[in-house]
């Protein structure tokens, strides 16, 4: 255990202190041996004395000086790094701020690739061409696209991609099977897992089930929903999926609105 820290600011101090003692204790006996004697005190003597002290009064200073010049360099280290620090925060405050921004670029080029660039008087061309677009975007093997009958309410199967089947899908309404659901509640569902043979794709290859179903409600401007697109993976849907069609159905809510009218 060390009784004393030599990184102390007060031990000059006491050193110095202490030299002054000791000089002024031997000058003190010197003096009083001269009394005695009767003799005369010689400058040279006085000095000798004071010489100790005057000493560690220079060495007093010169600690002083260095202390001084070591808290500059160190004040200036800390500020160094403060600045350091705070460029780096800046520079991630910067990034973070490029990155926001980039995302809905990204999807806005996505989605100006999936939109088809045609009329959509031909709802049923419209449908398979943003279907094949969609494919073309996203790793998706199977869609089906289906709009709302104004007259009849009723949700009507008007595209598909690397759809078959022997009959035509059902009609629905609003609430009514899961995509009916959907329709209602207004609100994309992501379903993991669907259980073998629901869906089937026909290839040169064979026959395959997808496990993955995603299915994207489209609003309109309104808050109505005029129409559903099913797409089927064999790859999970992730969340920027979900961002990217949930926009991509209130894109086609503004655009398609106009041939309920």
């Amino acid at each position: 255990m060390k009784l004393i820290n030599p990184t102390n600011r007060f031990i000059p101090v006491i050193v110095l202190i202490l030299l002054l003692t000791s000089s002024l204790l031997v000058f003190s006996l010197i003096y009083n041996s001269a009394l005695e004697t009767g003799q005369k005190i010689s400058p040279w003597i006085i000095g000798i004395c004071l010489l100790p002290f005057l000493l560690g009064l220079w060495l007093y200073f010169i600690i002083v000086k260095q202390r001084n010049h070591a808290d500059g360099l160190q004040s200036q280290i800390k500020s160094l790094k403060a600045q350091e620090v705070e460029t780096f925060m800046k520079s991630q405050k910067k990034e973070t701020a490029k990155e926001i921004q980039k995302e809905p670029l990204e999807y806005k080029k996505l989605l100006e690739r999936i939109i088809p660039n045609i009329p959509t008087d031909d709802i049923e061309k419209y449908g398979e061409v943003l279907l094949a677009n969609v494919a073309k975007t996203v790793e998706i093997v199977q869609g089906q696209f289906y709009f709302k009958n104004l007259q009849t309410n009723m949700f009507r199967f008007k595209a598909g991609y690397a759809f078959y089947s022997e009959s035509i899908p059902p009609e629905y309404r609003e609430g009514e099977t899961l995509a009916g659901q959907v329709a209602k509640n207004q609100k994309l569902i992501n379903i993991d897992n669907i259980p073998e043979g629901y869906i089937t794709i026909l290839s040169g290859l064979g026959k395959g089930s997808p496990k993955h179903l995603i299915i994207a409600p489209i609003i309109t401007t309104e808050n109505k929903t005029i129409g559903i697109i099913e797409l089927t993976s064999f790859k999970p849907f992730t969340s920027e999926h979900e961002e990217l069609f949930s926009q991509l159905g209130r894109k086609l809510g503004e655009i398609l609105s106009v041939n309920q009218k």
